[in-house]
């Protein structure tokens, strides 16, 4: 009696946790879900429960038709059957569609978590298998093992049926386990659809560079994909550097850090061109209800953040608007002058410049998500591991990475590495540059609270946004000095690649040996799994 109550409860509780994943629901395949949990060792479909009608959508979110029932389910049933005589572990599962898309992602996936994948061609199924009713689940399961070099896999999909869609299955120990991987997965993968983030390069060219008024000689630096500030010449030798960005409240953080984050990135982007900082306007938007403690921490920390850079605040605009759920800069605006001819851009780059990368990849997203999402990383990552990550939120900042490196001397050109991350960020600054570029990821520092955080929440470190990641490039003889300059600032750098005459040829050698394309990410990883955090907390 005891196991049973304990079978068709943590069932009840999955199906609920599924009912609410609106974004699985994309992913249940014509014939239907099936989510299924058997008792320890058993012996047929009558062992597992399956849901009464399989799961369904209706209004847009997964719907159990029925209840749970021994002998529900045939199919899913009789898989998680034949799975535990190999592994005991395994008792429950769930199946939903997939196409080429979605089963490249899965592995891709599967490899960041550490799982088996695989994939059952029922191309290959011997006929005496087809012709008798059941008799090809033990074939499928001795498929999925075999094609995953011997191991069992965690998820794993079908294809190659004559007149049948393409499906995939993740198992695990319990439903509620299982549900959890599911909709994470969904969550993750369904996001990738949805336009989040700054505009992809083809959109910014057809449609926004077509429209920016009237063209003036003094722009000797106008808007260009990649390139984030603009440089305008002030005539008697001087240029003027100006920059702008939005800036967005991260929750559970204080005030005081939105306010950092404000100067900070504001800033970054004119300290990228080897310009000092010297002026900001900033227009702060806040929710009517905003209370004047919150309001004045948040003024005093912009005030702060700007003393400590020698910035002076020149303007902007403050008020109070409905449709605003937090505190928003709805744009920092950043000056600086300098000599005509002292400064750079990401054009600037020259075949055999060294490409070096200060920090690390991930900074920001680690940094934001370990904030955001604490509590799911504390129950699988160590605490000091945690805190770690958490603490990168401080080094969102490349002032004075990019400051110092231009003190130094011979650098070509930088780019901080924001959305789409340090792969995008050495797309942009090839592409702008004209150059081709190689570059070994092995050779990056990499931060242990970066991969533990990239790692749990399945993300590309390389594709994740990181603002406080600067890439130069650099005249050979000047990077060692660079990088021992950065040191005694406080910031780790190494040499990562090679900027080389094939403007064609971008290529990255990941960690595992692959070589790769490098090419803007088409949409930043970190976005999903922000959201899927903020829905979580509201």
């Amino acid at each position: 009696m005891e196991m049973e109550l304990e079978l068709f409860g943590k069932m009840i509780l999955a199906i609920e946790k599924l009912e609410n994943c609106r974004e699985f629901s994309r992913l249940i395949p014509e014939v239907r879900s099936n989510l299924v949990y058997s008792k320890p060792n058993p012996k047929g479909p009558e062992d597992v429960l399956g849901v009464e009608g399989r799961i369904t959508v209706v209004n847009g979110k997964p719907y159990a038709v029925g209840r749970p029932k021994f002998g529900a389910s045939s199919h899913m049933a009789r898989l998680i059957v034949e799975l535990n005589k190999i592994d005991p572990s395994i008792r429950s599962g769930i199946n939903f569609s997939v196409d080429e898309h979605l089963a490249d992602w899965l592995r891709d996936y599967c490899n960041s978590r550490g799982w088996v994948f695989s994939v059952i061609d029922r191309s290959r199924e011997p006929e005496e298998f087809k012709k008798e009713e059941g008799a090809s689940m033990p074939w499928k399961v001795s498929e999925a093992i075999r094609a995953a070099g011997g191991s069992v896999p965690k998820v794993f999909y079908e294809t190659g049926a004559v007149g049948k869609e393409d499906v995939a299955v993740i198992v695990g120990k319990d439903p509620i386990e299982v549900v959890d991987e599911a909709c994470r997965i969904a969550e993750l993968y369904v996001s990738r659809e949805e336009k989040i983030g700054k505009i992809d390069p083809d959109t910014f060219e057809s449609i926004v560079l077509r429209r920016l008024g009237k063209w003036n000689d003094r722009i000797l630096v106008p808007p260009k994909s990649g390139v984030d500030g603009a440089i305008i010449d002030l005539g008697g030798g001087k240029v003027l550097a100006i920059a702008e960005d939005p800036i967005f409240s991260i929750p559970k953080q204080p005030p005081e850090m939105f306010g950092w984050y404000t100067v900070h990135i504001g800033a970054s982007d004119v300290a990228v061109m080897g310009v000092k900082p010297e002026y900001m306007c900033y227009t702060l938007l806040m929710p009517p209800e905003t209370k004047k403690e919150e309001f004045e921490r948040i003024v005093n920390s912009i005030h702060e953040a700007a003393l400590e850079l020698g910035i002076s605040i020149i303007g902007g605009h403050t008020g109070y608007y409905p449709g605003f759920a937090s505190p928003t800069i709805g744009g920092v605006t950043v000056f600086g002058i300098t000599e005509k001819g002292k400064y750079v851009t990401p054009e600037g780059a020259e075949p055999g410049n060294d490409v070096i990368l200060t920090k690390g990849p991930a900074i920001e997203a680690v940094g934001i998500l370990s904030v955001l999402r604490e509590e799911e990383l504390l129950r699988e990552l160590p605490e000091k591991t945690v805190e770690r990550a958490k603490s990168l939120c401080k080094q969102m900042t490349v002032v004075k990475d990019a400051l110092t490196a231009m003190e130094t001397g011979g650098v070509t050109a930088m780019h901080d590495a924001t959305e789409g991350g340090v792969i995008g960020g050495l797309f942009e600054l090839s592409q702008a540059s004209g150059v081709g570029i190689e570059v070994d990821e092995s050779q990056m520092i990499y931060p242990e609270e970066v991969r533990a955080v990239c790692d749990f929440f399945g993300i590309d470190p390389l594709e994740a946004i990181s603002e406080g990641s600067l890439i130069i490039t650099s005249e050979e003889e000047y990077s060692d000095e660079i990088i021992r300059n950065l040191k005694k600032e406080g910031i780790n750098a190494s040499v990562i690649g090679k900027i080389t005459e094939e403007k064609n040829k971008k290529i990255i050698k990941r960690l595992n040996g692959k070589i790769s394309e490098i090419k803007m990410p088409e949409k930043d990883p970190f976005w999903g799994v922000f959201f899927e955090g903020m829905k979580r907390l509201y």
